[in-house]
């Protein structure tokens, strides 16, 4: 192409300064064809019509590793480029839109870059050009059909059928009765406007339809067949659109054979031309409602009515598809015939008459035939339609509302700076990172080096001075794989154009319901598939070790949503995770991992804080086990608790502390206790709360507290009778003296009581007599009724003056199905809230003559819920199922109706669920209940 365009320009010496380049069919750059062009100062028009036709074949020919075809295209680039950097060189270049899609597409993309790039330069602007105008398409056709159109004849014609419309009670558009429309027929003839029109407007939407080249070929067909096959029983004085005949079925290029080769590929009215326009054996419902017509001399109306619909039903869109009446009218009015055979003919094509009634043709806002369409294709397309912004904007919200989930973890959703990670000891934070902050793209060994900012460093507000992160354990990070975002992006697009397609009345009312519903299906589907795909991108986890970050690939989630990213992170982690049934950490670990060397104390709170504080140390979802070693370091290992808030000093020693001054011992000062439970022990809650401090020895607590230490009381015995001071009293109080000494002792420890009436009916003090409680058991029966029964023993037991208190329930499920029945007491708002106290113990068998399966679990709910589907049985099946409460604190049963038997009560008082129910607890005086 150079070479013929430098010669063609310049002549031989033109072509000798590209013969290289021609020869070699290497494409010359910009500078090149700038050096020639300025060669000779002269003005230069470049035409070059139809370049994808030339790229088509230039396809073929190899030119090393690359085409002729990009040859040809860096060629147009670079003419492009030299002729926007010459005053007197002018291209001119068409592209022939349609007749080669593919190569077309490719000129088109790549000028079209080029050209925006030139375009910003500012010298020069480019210009496209349509060589044919909307009002001329008519006449064109007409001089390629027709070496001449007497004018006299286009404007008698013109004349007479614009006063036929205006004379004719019928309704037409408003065109059609405009004074200019005498003018327009009179341009068109032979051709009726309504023809054109249905052409350029219509037809002309269909994605492959070129407007003048195809329309040149339908007209070409029409006007032969037309030709050949004259009617003799009324004039002719257009071409209109039902000459555009699906009779014409000549395989060699006939209007059946482009219709079904080129204008069927988007919607696809094949089965509604054979069914109701035309079919070679004559049983088409318009071929059978001609007949009624020709045999009476008229002319064949139902296939002028139902061709004439089948092209204004090609075109695309709803608001595009079909025609009205008055669009009817004007496409098939003639003044030799009547309107009203046209009436009758419609009526019973559209269901009057059932033997040649349509199966396809609807009457709507519009008349139009209709066929389900490729639903596949429908989707893709809107695909196609729908911004990538609405895809990512999808892709986060599936991620942000269903996929992170919580749970131990606390997430924190897209952190862009310091101050957007929180740096407290509180909780663990996992940061799910943005895409377009932190993608893995290399394996995910070295971290996104957003994620290392965000872990060395920490800020109090955005835009404020940033400051090294102090609790970096509790700072993971959840980063997704690049390489999987474009699968879950375009599922995301996908599941967008459905839904668009579904909310759309316009698509929908192309679609049959059995579409709709598949429709329907495919978004359910595209939402599972979404689900799946969001969370398989965030599969890289960076968490602290004492060298830094440490990557780690979390496992796959569960394809039907059950795992959520912070559960699939607990999962991966779950050796690092101390929960609160896992004891009591043991003292060599305080020591090696929690304790400051240098520090004789410890606050509780700063126990609990050295976990978020330093890398590698496992991650506290529970203070409990904190509260359970302090116990036992208390109990077992020598130190000692200071509890603040109430003053009270815990010691389990038997050495006294060197310090204490008094003569009386330690542990009998009112405030020292001389054994400890874990509930014993507090962890600050708030900043203002009490100091709570574990001490490595009694020592040192006494250093630091003596001076808030009360001394231990010294008692002077005196007989309760007289109040005379009893001197060297023995046993044990009330010491009375030789006076009013007694006889009356205590069968269990001895000692004296004032009279009978203080010791129990086994002649027991009240110090010995044992601790009143209550016990309760129900067989298997309904819920509401056992939680009801226990409550009522209870309550019997404690008579009106005292309360009863709930200190351990058991639980057993029963019924058909044991385990969904779990699953949903598990679930309730009452058991919930008391999860802490709660253990679950599960045992299941079952048996056949030849096999056994078994199964135990003991745990926490929360595990119980991870293993709660049941195997599939395979024989005779025994299950056992319990949740066992046991209470710190007991639980008062008062008239509130706010404990855990009223709160089971009422969450399973709607639900078919029977339960085997044991209670105990002790029974105390009111006036000594807390509720």
């Amino acid at each position: 192409m150079w070479g013929e365009l430098a010669y063609q320009l310049y002549g031989l010496d033109g072509y000798e300064y590209l013969k290289d380049y021609d020869q070699d069919r290497d494409a010359p750059g910009e500078g090149t064809l700038s050096k020639l062009f300025a060669q000779y100062d002269q003005p230069a028009l470049i035409l070059i019509d139809e370049i994808a036709d030339y790229m088509n074949k230039a396809a073929g020919t190899p030119v090393g590793d690359k085409t002729l075809a990009d040859q040809t295209l860096s060629f147009v680039m670079a003419l492009l480029e030299a002729a926007a950097e010459s005053e007197h060189v002018t291209v001119v270049y068409s592209i022939a839109d349609t007749a080669f899609g593919e190569q077309a597409d490719r000129v088109r993309d790549g000028v079209r870059d080029h050209i925006e790039e030139v375009n910003e330069i500012g010298r020069r602007q480019h210009k496209t050009v349509t060589p044919t105008d909307e009002n001329e398409i008519g006449q064109v056709l007409q001089h390629r059909l027709f070496s001449e159109v007497p004018e006299n004849t286009a404007r008698e014609a013109a004349d007479s059928y614009f006063q036929f419309y205006d004379q004719e009670d019928r309704q037409y558009p408003q065109e059609a009765t405009d004074a200019g429309y005498v003018d327009v027929l009179a341009r068109e003839y032979p051709f009726h406007p309504s023809l054109i029109d249905a052409l350029t407007d219509k037809i002309d939407t269909i994605p492959r339809f070129q407007r003048t080249r195809d329309a040149l070929r339908l007209l070409a067909r029409a006007v032969y067949y037309l030709w050949n096959h004259q009617p003799d029983s009324y004039d002719r004085h257009w071409i209109r659109i039902y000459d555009l005949t699906v009779a014409d079925d000549d395989p060699g290029g006939g209007i059946q054979t482009i219709l079904r080769e080129r204008l069927f590929d988007f919607v696809d009215l094949g089965p509604a031309v054979t069914a109701d326009i035309y079919d070679d054996d004559g049983t088409a419902h318009a071929q059978l409602e001609d007949r009624k017509w020709t045999e009476n001399g008229l002319p064949p109306l139902g296939s002028h009515l139902t061709t004439t619909v089948l092209w204004h039903s090609l075109a695309y869109g709803e608001q595009a598809a079909g025609l009205t009446h008055a669009d009817l009218n004007l496409a098939i009015g003639h003044p030799d015939l009547n309107f009203d055979d046209y009436d009758a003919a419609l009526s019973a094509l559209r269901g009057d008459d059932m033997d040649v009634a349509c199966y396809f043709l609807y009457e709507e806002e519009r008349l139009r035939f209709k066929q389900e369409p490729n639903l596949i294709r429908i989707i893709d397309q809107r695909i196609e339609s729908t911004p990538e912004a609405s895809a990512h904007s999808r892709f986060e919200n599936r991620l942000t509302s269903k996929e992170i989930g919580d749970g131990g973890f606390k997430p924190v959703e897209f952190p862009e700076s310091p101050a957007d990670l929180p740096d407290t000891p509180d909780t663990p934070k996992l940061a799910v990172m943005h895409p377009d902050t932190a993608a893995v793209e290399d394996g995910g060994d070295t971290p996104p080096n957003r994620v290392t900012q965000l872990y060395e460093q920490q800020a109090a507000k955005h835009e404020g001075e940033t400051e090294t992160r102090i609790y970096k354990n509790y700072a993971l990070f959840l980063a997704p794989d690049a390489d999987r975002m474009n699968a879950a992006i375009d599922e995301a697009r996908r599941l967008e154009a459905i839904e668009a397609l579904l909310d759309s009345p316009e698509q929908k009312a192309d679609l049959s319901s059995e579409q709709i519903e598949e429709l329907r299906e495919r978004s359910d589907e595209a939402q599972l598939m979404l689900g799946e795909l969001v969370r398989n991108v965030y599969r890289h986890l960076y968490y602290p070790d004492r060298d830094g970050l440490t990557h780690i690939t979390i496992g796959a989630t569960e394809s039907n949503g059950g795992t959520t990213l912070v559960d699939a992170v607990q999962t991966t982690l779950e050796d690092k995770i101390v929960k609160r049934d896992a004891g009591a950490r043991g003292s060599a670990h305080v020591q090696q991992k929690l304790w400051q060397q240098t520090q004789d104390a410890m606050s509780t709170e700063a126990l609990v804080n050295q976990y978020a504080k330093k890398p590698g140390l496992d991650y506290l979802f529970s203070t409990k086990p904190i509260r359970e070693t302090v116990s036992s370091l208390v109990s077992d290992h020598g130190y000692a608790y200071w509890d603040g808030e109430s003053g009270t000093a815990y010691w389990a020693g038997t050495t006294e502390p060197s310090t204490w001054p008094d003569p009386e011992p330690f542990a009998e000062s009112p405030d020292v206790e001389t054994s400890i439970r874990d509930s014993d022990v507090q962890i600050p809650s708030k900043k203002d709360d009490g100091p709570f401090v574990v001490y490595r020895d009694v020592d040192a607590l006494v250093d630091d507290h003596l001076d808030e230490i009360d001394r231990p009381e010294q008692t002077v015995a005196t007989c309760p009778e007289c109040g005379t001071e009893v001197e060297n009293p023995e046993g044990s109080e009330p010491y009375y003296c030789e006076e009013h000494q007694s006889d009356t002792t205590c069968s269990s420890c001895g000692k004296e009581v004032a009279s009978e009436q203080l010791l129990d009916e086994r002649g027991r003090c009240q110090e010995c007599q044992p601790e009143e409680s209550w016990e309760a058991s129900k067989k298997m029966m309904s819920a509401s009724r056992a939680f009801s029964e226990v409550r009522r023993d209870a309550e019997s037991k404690a008579g009106t003056d005292r309360t009863p208190l709930l200190e351990e329930v058991t639980i057993q499920v029963g019924g058909d199905d044991p385990f969904q029945a779990a699953k949903f007491v598990s679930q309730r708002p009452g058991f919930k809230a008391r999860e802490h106290a709660v253990t679950v113990r599960m045992e299941y068998e079952t048996r056949t003559d030849d096999g056994t399966y078994s199964a135990e679990f003991t745990g926490s709910p929360s595990r119980f819920r991870d293993v709660i589907d049941q195997p599939g049985s395979f024989g005779d099946d025994r299950e056992t199922i319990q949740f066992r409460f046991q209470f710190d604190e007991p639980e008062p049963i008062t008239d509130e109706g706010d404990d855990l038997l009223d709160a089971l009560d009422n969450d399973l008082d709607a639900g078919n669920i029977d339960v085997r129910v044991e209670g105990r607890g002790p029974i105390q005086a009111s006036s000594e209940v807390t509720v």
